[in-house]
């Protein structure tokens, strides 16, 4: 038997701190998760987030989460840029992770304070808005698409050569100007596109119902002008064409079936780089949401411009504000001419 004073001091307690830690731990990521699906974060969130979070305790070691401080935290975002190289927007997610992790601890009564509250990462770069287009150039680039490719499609299946393969191409570039309408009129996001629903459109009133997103809220938009008789052609003649004899009441595309994911992802991909060709200004689909916020804010302001874009808090539609310097140094240079 060994003496008692060869046994450093604490080993047990260490010991049944770290079974309590292994035991523990499972059960409040599993409540983590679910605290997040509460707030409506979609499952890749979820999954990125319980990611972060894991990184950060076993970073931590045997020592409960309940204990961490503020200065605990900074040694973390300090070990990612030095150790992991990670830069500044990297270092923010994993920061965005573990506040809303410690939220839900909060939450819960387990401990009282948040220690990420007050901590703010420098060199975190906002969101910067692309060229931003006026409603003409948008109403211009859809007529462009048009053009360019639906109306050249539909030339080639009337020319006699391969026909079969120029009508199937035809429906699919008619299917993609039709979503293409509803960005560039309703300032709809990917999301909300594809899980649009025959039954939400409705042509006698000429409005359009957007169903509640994970990040956005109902609404109802009117139809453009130009807009209605395309819907008409489409959901009477090429739609079923396209859908065959699939059950799904989706709009344009059944994002719930086996591989839809990736023929959706292929459709908008095909939409993008046509743009792209089209408009050297073009970058994405986003930027065509960004242009119509403008739009809206300029013309009808930010209530409004909130609510027909769907954001929950108007910290997001004021994003979208455009910087008026040049109205700036007019005024400096009116009242201060020196």
């Amino acid at each position: 038997r060994k003496p008692f004073y060869n046994k450093p001091l604490g080993v047990g307690r260490r010991k049944k701190k770290k079974f309590m830690n292994e035991k523990m731990q499972p059960k409040r990521m599993e409540d983590f998760k679910n605290y997040l699906q509460q707030q409506g974060k979609s499952p890749v969130t979820i999954k990125e987030y319980a990611r972060q979070v894991s990184l950060f305790i076993s970073w931590y070691g045997d020592q409960d989460t309940i204990n961490v401080q503020k200065k605990d935290i900074l040694n973390y975002l300090s070990y990612l840029k030095h150790h992991k190289n990670h830069q500044a927007v990297s270092s923010n997610h994993g920061l965005i992770a573990l506040r809303h992790y410690f939220d839900c601890l909060v939450g819960q009564g387990i401990i009282c304070l948040n220690p990420t509250a007050l901590i703010k990462l420098r060199g975190v770069k906002k969101r910067r808005l692309h060229y931003i287009y006026t409603p003409e150039e948008l109403t211009e680039l859809a007529d462009s698409y048009y053009q360019l490719y639906v109306k050249a499609a539909e030339e080639k299946s009337l020319s006699g050569i391969r026909p079969t393969l120029y009508k199937e191409s035809c429906h699919t570039k008619t299917r993609n100007h039709v979503m293409l309408l509803f960005f560039i009129h309703q300032g709809l996001t990917t999301r909300e596109v594809l899980h649009l629903q025959t039954e939400d459109i409705d042509l006698y009133k000429a409005t359009v119902t957007v169903q509640t997103t994970t990040r956005g809220r109902d609404r109802i938009l009117p139809l453009h002008a130009t807009q209605t008789g395309t819907l008409i052609r489409y959901m009477n003649g090429i739609r079923p064409l396209l859908t065959g004899k699939s059950q799904s009441g989706t709009l344009f595309l059944p994002v719930r079936q086996d591989n839809s994911e990736k023929h959706a992802t292929r459709a908008l991909i095909q939409l993008t780089t046509a743009l792209k060709r089209i408009d050297r200004h073009f970058v994405s689909l986003a930027q065509i949401r960004a242009s119509l916020i403008t739009y809206w804010i300029r013309t009808y302001g930010l209530r409004k411009a909130q609510y027909m874009a769907g954001h929950k808090r108007i910290i997001s539609t004021e994003e979208y504000l455009p910087n008026h310097i040049e109205e700036l140094a007019e005024d400096i240079t009116k009242f201060n001419p020196f």
